[in-house]
């Protein structure tokens, strides 16, 4: 397998532009206020509709098939996702006015219609950044990743400050796009062109359109929360809600887009060498643990202190309801293990599958809110969705032969351990109940004993590049 190249960039810029993102929604809370906030939120909402429905998976395709390297196939692929930003800014202007119905906010009908510029401007990137990373070179990437998300977060900001309007998202995202592709032409290799090839066609609808079937289903089981609450409670709880949110949400896109990024690759790989399958979905699995049970813990500590620090103190929530948005969020990331084994297997329709499994969260979150009327029940349902899509990829990965059951379920069910003891800990502390909760906090520690043991080489890699990296900060303070 060939050395991976401009890693530390890739996951820079995906550092970056996380920090990018939640420093966009700072400044428009802060700037804007809640109300404002939540129209913001329905038209980025609505914008992440429209791409998830018409997600085919072409960026992915060009990464894993035997072929991709084919100039042809790429031209294939570039003409798909020119067509798909057409799609998406068409439909925008089609049902501008009855989404702004929908939503009970007519004057989100023409910022829905120019929101659609983002869409269509982006549908024409060059896809040689993605090719690279068959060569596992993330470098072109990288480099798009940075200048895209620093011209969106400047753009963001000063539309913010100049209009003191929920339009200033568009002015990001639109730039965003601009940007985006500007720096993929500039530094791809190859000249950009769309192609049309039968069998290239064949091949990449047979890999896309499970995706594309998938697009509702992914969007309501990663958007269905925000629905929910801005459908039932308005805008101004939309936006208090979506501001705890995205501080999870942030980090772990960042996480999610990094793993899969750079395991993709590895997995697809070890379709031609399967002597290298066992090691490669080890390494995947065993990381995607220690980050989520990370995201769990480290959110449930360091959230109740952000938020307000962040936003002001209006959005400060229980502690209970900030500790289940950080358990979803890390559930949500945990499945970015058998998506990317399914992927890298060619499997893409396991993803749908999966994708039906997380729907259970839906009406159980509908139902849970009918009875209790809050927050955190909505939390709660579609929690449970995220994890009955967990189990249902691992049990269609098993039935397959690509994991190890006992191992991988096991996995599944020391996370549970410890976010239900996080839960209850968070709860007795809102209850002031200082002793029940220290007694689950102190009950956790078996559990998280067993994933340090199992999670062993993962954890010994962490601290080693943490030591490293210590290691080189210590000469250059010696130096000044």
């Amino acid at each position: 397998m060939s050395r991976v190249k401009g890693r530390k960039a890739y996951f820079a810029a995906s550092l970056v532009a996380q920090v990018s993102a939640l420093l966009r929604y700072v400044i428009l809370a802060r700037v804007l206020g809640q109300e404002e906030l939540g129209l913001a939120a329905m038209l980025i909402l609505t914008a992440q509709f429209f791409d998830s429905i018409s997600d085919t998976g072409s960026d992915r395709f060009i990464v894993q098939d035997a072929d991709g390297d084919s100039p042809t196939l790429q031209g294939v692929v570039q003409l798909a996702l020119a067509a798909r930003g057409l799609f998406i800014a068409s439909a925008l202007l089609i049902f501008s006015g009855l989404l702004a119905s929908l939503y009970h906010q007519p004057e989100l009908r023409t910022p829905l219609i120019v929101i659609g510029l983002a869409p269509l401007i982006a549908g024409f990137v060059h896809l040689d950044l993605r090719r690279a990373q068959r060569t596992q070179d993330f470098r072109l990437e990288s480099l798009d990743i940075l200048t895209s998300e620093t011209v969106s977060l400047l753009a963001t900001a000063t539309a913010a400050f100049l209009t003191h309007s929920h339009n200033a998202v568009i002015f990001g995202l639109v730039l965003r796009a601009i940007t985006l592709v500007i720096v993929s032409h500039v530094t791809a290799r190859r000249p950009y062109r769309w192609a049309f090839g039968r069998a290239e066609v064949a091949r990449f609808s047979a890999f896309a359109m499970p995706l594309f079937l998938n697009g509702l289903l992914l969007f309501l089981g990663s958007q269905g929360d925000r629905l929910v609450v801005g459908s039932t409670l308005g805008a101004a709880v939309l936006g208090q809600y979506s501001a705890v949110l995205l501080l999870a949400y942030y980090p772990t896109s960042m996480l999610t887009r990094f793993l899969a990024g750079i395991h993709l690759p590895q997995v697809a790989a070890a379709r031609i060498e399967p002597d290298k399958i066992t090691s490669a979905r080890e390494r995947l699995a065993s990381r995607t643990q220690v980050l989520t049970i990370g995201i769990a813990l480290g959110f449930a500590v360091v959230a109740p202190i952000a938020v307000p620090l962040l936003y002001g103190g209006k959005f400060k929530e229980p502690l209970l309801l900030t500790t289940l948005i950080g358990v979803l969020q890390a559930a949500r990331f945990m499945r970015v293990w058998p998506t990317t084994l399914a992927i890298g297997a060619g499997r893409s329709l396991f993803v749908m599958i999966n994708n039906i499994g997380r729907m259970v969260g839906l009406p159980m979150a509908l139902f849970a809110y009918s009875q209790f009327h809050t927050l955190w029940a909505v939390t709660i349902g579609f929690t449970t969705g995220e994890l009955t899509a967990l189990l249902v990829g691992l049990a269609l990965l098993y039935r397959t032969g690509h994991l190890e059951p006992f191992r991988e379920f096991k996995r599944v069910f020391l996370f549970c351990v410890v976010v239900a003891l996080t839960i209850a800990a968070t709860w007795f502390l809102d209850d002031k109940r200082y002793t029940l909760a220290a007694v689950s906090a102190a009950a956790m520690l078996p559990a998280l004993a067993v994933i340090a043991v199992q999670e062993r080489a993962t954890l010994a890699e962490a601290f080693g590049m943490a030591e490293r990296y210590l290691g080189r900060l210590r000469p250059r303070r010696a130096a000044s």
